[in-house]
């Protein structure tokens, strides 16, 4: 075989070795998109919001009260821009929950997940859902309640939290219930005393 032949074999593996290293070294633009974490919200009421002045008579919670409040429509935001929050992570579409607020357990008020949803990674600045109440029963009372005129369904928290690839961050929120049952005339106002009281991260 004459040297021609060899360099022309050279020159081939010179030419693939080349294109191989363009080709590896070449940032195309698209990158994966990373894994969603997960958002749990709690809602807990207050273990020392216990009584209310009906009348004259101030009546405390016991076991059998119920205070019927509806939770829907959960968003998780970042600025402007949103997550929408589901009841499970399971879940494929938003539902309205009914929970009891002032259902006991232990001897202190039952906590409950008001939404557990996968959500894009990055920093949130707020998070914002609807909550009503139509009936609080407490001893022998049957109190109609309803939210203050002109007030928004939806209530917007401001808190900071991050959301993290394959990690679950919890948001626990507190309600006074009996604090947030104002007497106006013949009509009770449900004026829900909502707070962030801690984020965890796991």
């Amino acid at each position: 075989m004459t040297n021609k032949y060899y360099k022309n074999i050279l020159y081939g593996f010179a030419l693939i070795l080349i294109t191989i290293v363009f080709i590896t070294s070449c940032d195309t633009g698209v990158q994966s998109s990373p894994k969603p974490g997960v958002l749990k919200i709690i809602l807990q009421s207050d273990p020392t919001d216990t009584s209310i002045i009906i009348i004259k008579d101030t009546i405390t919670v016991s076991n059998g009260d119920y205070f019927k409040t509806t939770v829907f429509q959960g968003k998780a935001y970042s600025d402007s821009i949103f997550a929408i929050l589901y009841p499970t992570i399971e879940s494929y579409r938003q539902e309205d929950k009914i929970i009891n607020v002032i259902e006991r357990e232990n001897n202190t008020y039952k906590p409950h997940t008001i939404f557990e949803s996968y959500v894009p990674p990055g920093n949130y600045t707020s998070i914002v859902f609807g909550m009503t109440a139509d009936l609080l029963h407490i001893n022998i009372f049957d109190i109609p309640v309803e939210l203050p005129p002109d007030v928004p369904k939806l209530v917007t928290l401001p808190v900071g939290f991050k959301i993290s690839e394959n990690a679950t961050t919890e948001i626990k929120v507190q309600l006074s219930p009996f604090k947030s049952v104002q007497r106006y005339r013949d009509t009770y106002y449900f004026d829900r005393k909502l707070e962030i009281v801690d984020v965890k991260y796991f």
